[in-house]
């Protein structure tokens, strides 16, 4: 499962969680870190995939080419505490390299050789490809993603591409509810002013 901590030397947020084999670390933009906080995910403790997932999407949580500041010191300490069995949200439903199944720095590119397609890359296999159009991941929305296929003409896609097209028209609100079901409610340190009438 996923697990939220801050970086020591700045007021900012990442996400550790195992993909396939490997710790791969998200960065949280201050409004994912609100929509974890809000929820009652404190610091150190873990919470569903799903959530990781409809924050990526979002936009709110994302991946660079590598760990960024004391993230890369952390995931060694904490494997045994990543990812336990019974996450109900399989690793798979996450966007990865259709290449190499790296989960960091993904763009859909539209490919021109050997034929013409649109996959889902990592910067290392976009290096490595006659690409046309490349777009960050993080910016793709159903929309944009039509269209980009329309306006290309694009007929053949990878499946990395039909995964996505799934996990943005998964519905992730039920999970942000039952966590707000579940948060301690906090109890009123005045009572309300009574009414004038």
């Amino acid at each position: 499962m996923p697990v939220l901590h801050k970086y020591k030397n700045k007021n900012e947020y990442y996400i550790l969680t195992m993909i396939g084999k490997a710790v791969a670390t998200f960065h949280l933009k201050s409004e994912g870190y609100r929509k974890l906080a809000n929820a009652g995910i404190k610091m150190g403790a873990t919470f569903p995939r799903a959530l990781l997932l409809d924050l990526y999407r979002s936009g709110d949580a994302y991946t660079h080419k590598g760990p960024a500041g004391d993230a890369g010191t952390k995931p060694q300490k904490l494997q045994l505490k990543l990812d336990f069995p019974d996450d109900p949200e399989p690793e798979s439903l996450f966007p990865c390299c259709s290449a190499c199944s790296s989960v960091a720095n993904l763009h859909v590119v539209e490919i021109k050789q050997p034929e013409h397609s649109a996959a889902i890359l990592c910067s290392a296999c976009r290096a490595k490809k006659v690409i046309d159009s490349s777009i960050p991941l993080s910016l793709v929305s159903l929309q944009i993603l039509s269209g980009l296929l329309k306006m290309k003409g694009i007929q053949q896609v990878d499946s990395s591409i039909l995964a996505y097209q799934k996990l943005l028209d998964a519905e992730f609100e039920n999970k942000w509810a039952d966590l707000f079901k579940n948060k301690p409610q906090q109890k009123k340190m005045f009572d309300p002013e009574p009414s004038k009438t």
